[in-house]
């Protein structure tokens, strides 16, 4: 009976063994490990160690934290950068989530062998630069319901439907951002709310057939007095427009200003309108040119007019319209006032014989001649010598472009806005915009010149005085055997005494030379560069009030050698003679 307990107990003893001996091999399997089905984002982990999941994830997450998160919204995709929204993956918290850790649980065991599934990454946010990325999103998504309209094109009228407005709901969108982060690459839905248009599409189909419909079906005929003028639909049609209102009735516009060029030609033979009083040179003199008032038809009322006859019936499609005095905006009064007197600036410039040159600097002095400045006004030489164009005849000249002469329209004109800008400078206006010459041209004063190119590069100076600036020039071509010229005074009343000083050159720099064998190549001699500063001073009744300083910096221009750069000869090793035969002295 003993022997059998004791058999029984061993036998248990032994089968406690080989229990723990099991749970001891299961322990060592599965202990610290992860979920055998266990997935992020598509990333196998089941069966890793905490430490091998992390390195997984990471490696397998390069790459695609800053792919862009694509939303939709108002029928336009919209991309968002995570980096910009503060979204990033926290790996070791998915790591946790996904189950990783140690646990004597024979369950949690049976778990790790059996179980396991997709799990989400455990996003975390910068709650700031998210919601700075959900307000950008709005500023480009939101928009205000649109009520319905009717716009005209040609001879047609075009229906513009009312249209929902929508909002971005802030709230949803940020975790919406949160839950597409990692970006499949599948646009998501934006979360937006909706706001209903007030008009209805009966109203605007109201308007269609009452207005519309009828302003486009034929032509209008104004008349003044015993003349008439006629007005076609696509002539009306660019500055038409009709609004319908939220109560059902519409409401039709006339931009004039849209009009304007129409109306104009049309009415040239039954309309003076008014010229303004302005200033010009009459036998070497300037002298007031008065204002004209004239007689137009006053477009205030013109546009009611026209608005009431475009829907009427055929035979019904005319008005009376009549002239009225319009005053000119400048008086003959105000012109007098402006004190055009004298000579306040003047300058002259000098330029050797070229064709090119007696076109291109002519031609801007005739466009720059008779420039009336009011008191605040600002002179530009590029809007008032226009593009340079072979249309608004400029031919090809030499300009300086990056440091080298090269031909294009309008070389020469720099030297109307050298002439032009020293006498601003005498006459004491303000400097607003300037460039030199990248090297010194020596027929002009050192610092005290400028170059233009259209239409990025300008002369520019603002009448800063009390008194009006007329600007005029004389040109004088040149021939082979003369200089020509051109000379740019200023007429005003004398406010400053102006004179001009100047430093020594400084920081010189020596030029260099240049080898060019492209077709088109223009030789021309060194220049070396160096710094200048120039002085303007202003006196008045024999004392100086304040004085202008100019720094001009002039690069070196090299020697340009239209060819190839020559080859140096080959070196000539030294020859070393051989060694003497002579017996030395002993």
């Amino acid at each position: 009976m003993v022997g059998r307990k004791r058999l029984v107990a061993l036998i248990a003893a032994a089968a406690f063994g080989v229990l723990v001996l099991a749970y001891g091999i299961a322990f060592a399997v599965t202990g610290g490990k992860i979920p055998g089905d266990t997935t992020v984002l598509g990333v196998a982990l089941g069966g890793l160690s905490e430490d091998q999941a992390k390195a997984k994830l990471d490696e397998a997450l390069k790459g695609r934290l800053d792919d862009p998160i694509k939303l939709t919204a108002g029928g336009r995709t919209h991309t968002v950068k995570p980096s910009e929204a503060g979204l990033t993956v926290d790996v070791d918290a998915t790591v946790t989530a996904a189950g990783a850790g140690r646990s004597l649980s024979p369950g949690r065991m049976w778990h790790v062998l059996t179980g396991g599934s997709p799990i989400d990454p455990v996003v975390v946010a910068d709650d700031g630069k998210l919601e700075a990325t959900v307000q950008r999103l709005a500023k480009k998504v939101n928009r205000e319901p649109t009520e319905g309209s009717i716009t005209f094109s040609g001879s047609e009228a075009v229906q513009h439907p009312p249209a929902e407005g929508i909002t971005v709901d802030a709230e949803k969108a940020a975790d919406q951002l949160k839950d597409a982060f990692p970006s499949t690459g599948r646009p998501v839905a934006l979360a937006v709310r909706t706001t209903d248009p007030k008009v209805n599409a009966e109203a605007l189909a109201k308007a269609m057939k009452e207005y519309a419909e009828p302003a486009m079906s034929a032509p209008i005929t104004l008349t003044v007095g015993e003349e008439s003028v006629t007005l076609q639909p696509e002539q009306i049609a660019p500055g038409l427009r009709l609004t319908v209102n939220t109560d059902g009735t519409y409401t039709p516009t006339l931009t004039s200003a849209k009009l304007e060029p129409v109306l104009k030609k049309a009415f040239e033979d039954l309309e003076t309108p008014p010229k303004d009083a302005t200033v010009e040179l009459r036998g070497g003199r300037p002298a007031v040119v008065p204002a004209v008032d004239g007689h137009v038809i006053d477009r205030a009322k013109l546009v009611p007019v026209i608005l009431d006859t475009l829907p009427k019936r055929a035979g019904e499609r005319s008005a009376p319209v009549e002239l009225v005095a319009k005053k000119a905006a400048f008086t003959t009064e105000a012109a007098n006032k402006l004190g055009v007197t004298a000579v306040t600036g003047a300058f002259t410039t000098y330029f050797p014989h070229a064709a090119y040159r007696n076109i291109n600097i002519g031609n801007a002095a005739r466009r720059i001649e008779g420039t009336l400045l009011k008191p605040g006004e600002t002179f530009s030489l590029n809007k008032v010598v226009g593009e340079r164009t072979a249309e608004n005849g400029f031919t090809e000249g030499y300009i300086i472009n990056k440091g080298v002469l090269v031909k294009d329209l309008g070389g020469g004109v720099s030297q109307s806005a050298t002439t032009t800008f020293n006498a601003m400078f005498f006459a004491g206006l303000k400097d607003v915009e300037h460039k030199p010459h990248s090297f010194y041209i020596d027929r002009y004063p050192e610092g005290r010149e400028a170059t233009v190119a259209w239409p990025s590069v300008d002369l520019k100076f603002q009448n800063d005085s009390e008194y009006g600036a007329l600007v005029d020039t004389s040109f004088t071509p040149s021939t082979p055997s003369s200089r020509g010229s051109i000379t740019v005074r200023i007429w005003s009343t004398k406010t400053w005494d102006i004179s001009a000083g100047k430093s020594a050159r400084y920081n010189p720099r020596p030029a260099g030379v240049i080898y060019n064998d492209k077709p088109g190549c223009e030789a021309h001699a060194p220049v070396a560069g160096f710094d200048v500063k120039v002085y303007r001073y202003f006196s008045r009744n024999g004392q100086r009030v304040k004085t202008e300083t100019f720094t001009t910096r002039y690069n070196p221009a090299d020697k340009v050698v239209c060819g190839k750069k020559p080859t140096p000869p080959p070196t000539t090793p030294p020859i070393t003679p051989p060694p003497s035969n002579r017996p030395t002295g002993g």
